[in-house]
This record gives structure tokens, sequence and C-alpha cells, in this order.
């Protein structure tokens, strides 16, 4: 699913890729003429929304009826090693679908054409859903527009809530008084967990340190500078440490990797999953609401999962490519990715998400993102984070001194 791919960060082929892409980025485009074929790589998954292709392909035609769609369908696995190949041979698609974590390698590379100019041109471009604009922007320019995402809510058991009568949690307040009838309810069970929470879930982690108004890195005078041991970030992840504490059984040095199949076993009655989740969780019936934040009316943000689109800077049909994006994420275009069940690019669609996707929807109002920095790679490979909140959850360190070895950690490697 979309979340889980956000990990995968894929790196360019080779040095000699990079030097490429990079001294490429002035190799001029040929001119596009009135007639030929607008070459578009999307992933396999737009074959389950036809209508939003037919949709695009329409809204395309009616500016160049002489040029050819075509769309070739591609799949996770190999589509950055076809796009690296045909970086290096010179002739790239025009058009090209990254999950929104795989995009920065490529934009500080010179690979991708700086789209910039152009974003007044799409659609509901002045509320793209921050995680993922966040994800195709570099140095404040725009190199891959948002394409539509998932994201992270609470599930939670129905049953339970229920028979102990509790409502729907709307306010931070409420979610821990309702995470504390939990536990109260099921003293009895030593595997009981009103919140699942791993010890090195950072995508959770970190909600509450934006949620506080932290950050992971900032940029200082053009240098990176760790800040999980910012006053904020520490507050965030005190209130973090809490739910640990205070209401998970979860292993304190894993992830949440199947946490799906521990939510099915029936010892546990909130967990922050992904949207898809609930098909996997029977014979527990579950739902979603947003995570509240500390702040009334809000919600806590949420890591955005996704896609985002981006015309390769060798690509022999820019503005072609550059329309067919256009094309797609229109208000048209959108609805009918919307209908499927989608997360739509923007704020102003998260509404038209109905059924039980729809509280994961209004979550994703507010997102977050990693820090656009063209060595954060580095960082996750690293396991920093994951690190960091493990000592944390374990007691290995104060959380004072895990985010102040983390935030050195992460300066070194991002200025390195």
């Amino acid at each position: 699913m979309r979340l889980s791919r956000t990990k995968l960060i894929a790196s360019l082929a080779t040095a000699a890729l990079i030097g490429s892409t990079v001294v490429g980025s002035s190799i001029a485009s040929a001119a596009p003429s009135d007639k030929g074929t607008v070459t578009v790589w999307i992933q396999g998954d737009a074959k389950s929304w036809p209508a939003a292709i037919d949709r695009a392909n329409q809204m395309f035609n009616s500016k160049y009826p002489n040029v050819k769609v075509d769309i070739q369908y591609q799949t996770w696995g190999d589509s950055l090693k076809k796009l690296d190949a045909a970086l290096v041979a010179g002739n790239p698609p025009d058009v090209f679908e990254f999950g929104n974590t795989q995009v920065l390698k490529y934009s500080a590379a010179g690979a991708l054409k700086d789209l910039s100019a152009s974003k007044t041109d799409f659609a509901y471009s002045t509320n793209w859903l921050k995680g993922l604009e966040d994800a195709g922007s570099y140095n404040g320019k725009l190199y891959a527009v948002p394409y539509y995402a998932g994201s992270r809510a609470v599930m939670y058991r129905t049953d339970l809530f229920t028979s102990l009568g509790i409502k729907v949690p709307r306010t931070y307040d409420q979610f821990l008084s309702a995470a504390d009838k939990l536990m109260a309810a099921n003293a009895s069970n030593s595997k009981f967990s009103a919140v699942y929470m791993p010890g090195k879930y950072w995508y959770a982690a970190m909600g509450f340190v934006y949620d506080a108004k932290g950050a992971i890195a900032v940029q200082d005078g053009g240098k990176w500078k760790g800040s999980l041991d910012s006053a904020a970030s520490i507050e965030g992840l005190k209130r973090w440490k809490t739910i640990v504490d205070k209401y998970s059984k979860a292993d304190k040095s894993g992830d949440e990797g199947g946490q799906w199949e521990v939510f099915a076993g029936g010892n546990v009655a909130m967990s922050y999953s992904n949207g898809w989740e609930t098909c996997c969780v029977a014979p527990q019936k579950a739902a979603f609401f947003p995570m509240p934040s500390i702040r009334a009316g809000e919600y806590m943000p949420a890591f955005l999962g996704g896609s985002n689109l981006a015309v390769p800077a060798k690509a022999k049909n820019p503005d072609w490519g550059t329309y067919w994006i256009q094309s797609f994420t229109s208000g048209m275009a959108m609805r009918e990715i919307v209908k499927v069940g989608n997360l739509p690019n923007n704020t102003s669609m998260l509404s038209l998400v109905k059924g039980g996707n729809a509280p994961v929807a209004k979550g994703a109002s507010s997102s977050w993102f990693v820090p656009a920095a063209e060595k954060w790679v580095n960082v996750e490979n690293a396991n920093v984070l994951q690190t960091m909140l493990s000592d944390i959850a374990t007691g290995k360190k104060t959380v004072e001194v895990a985010a102040k070895d983390a935030s050195a950690q992460i300066t070194t490697i991002l200025n390195s």
C-alpha cells in the first residue's frame, strides 16, 4: 500500500547518473510541435480510475488534438530503475509518477524540470495538501505536482467504545480520557493496549512533535540543524512517551510493521493506522477518527504517503508533459480519483471522500513531511529517529538526552 512504500526511498543509480542529470540540466529539450506523442509513465494503480485518465486525455487533446497520449503503466518494484536507465540514455518519459518520498533525490540532482513558473496553472495549487507539496519542493522551487494521497488516523474498536459508552474523541483530552477508560475496563488483561504504540513508530511520534510546533530539522543560514532538542519538540516527544508508557503494551524496540494483525488479535482498542488497515482486522470491527490536536478544533499533523507527478529535465516534450499533469490533476479528473477511495491532492476536496475513509481524509487536512534536505535519506538509512525513540521508550535515555544526541547526528549527516 501507499504508506508502506514511503519507507522505500530510492537512490539514484550511480554517480555517473547524477552527473548526467545535473550537467544535463542545461541541455535544451526539443521544442514541442503540433503533432507527436506525449509519453506518460504512471503506476498501474491508475488502472483502477480509468475515468480520471479519460478526463485528463480529453482535456489534453482539446488543446493538443494531434498529439497522442501514450500511457505506459509501471510497477513500483522497478520503475525507478527504468527511469534511471532512461535518464542515462537521454530518453526519459515526458511525465513520471514518483512515490512522494522518492522525489527529493531527483529534484536535488537536477533531474527534474522546475515547474515553479507554472504552479498557478495547476488546479487547487493554493491549497494542495502540505505533505505532498513539501515532498515535491526543493529549495523553494516546485519539481513534482501533488497527485493523490494516503494518510493515517486512529483506528478503533467500535464494539469496545460502544460497550463503555465512549464517544469518538474530538479533543486530545477526550482521547486520553477514552484511553483511561479502556485501560481500566481491561485491567485484568496484561496484553491489552488502549493505544498500540511501538517504540520505533517514528511516523506516529513525529506527529506529536509537529503538533507541538516542533520539527525534526530546520534550515538556518543555508545549513540544516537538527531541532528535536528544541523546547517544542521535547514537549511533543514527552507527550508521545506518555502514550507509550501508560497505554501501550507494544514492543518498545519494535516498529509498526504488521500492527493490523495485532489489532485483529483482540488486545488493542486503538492504533495509529493507515487508512487501508480496516480491511485486515477481522474479526474485529473497526472504524477511524482523525487524531485530535492539543489545540481545540484541530487535528494532529499526519505524515502523508502518496504520489507526485514530475517532468524529467531531459524530457523531449516538457510543455506537453506539463499540460498533461495539469489535465490529470484538474478538478474533473481529481473527482474521479476520489470516487474510488483515494484522498485528493488538495484540502478543498477532502469533504468529497465518503464512507469509512472520510475520517482519514479529515485528518489529512493537517500534515507534515520530512525535511527537504538533499541528504535526508542518509538520516533514514542511519535509523536516527528509530534509535532515539527506542532509547526513550525503553528508558535507556531521557527524552532530553536522546533528543540532543539525535539532533546532533541529524545536523552532522545533513551538512556532511
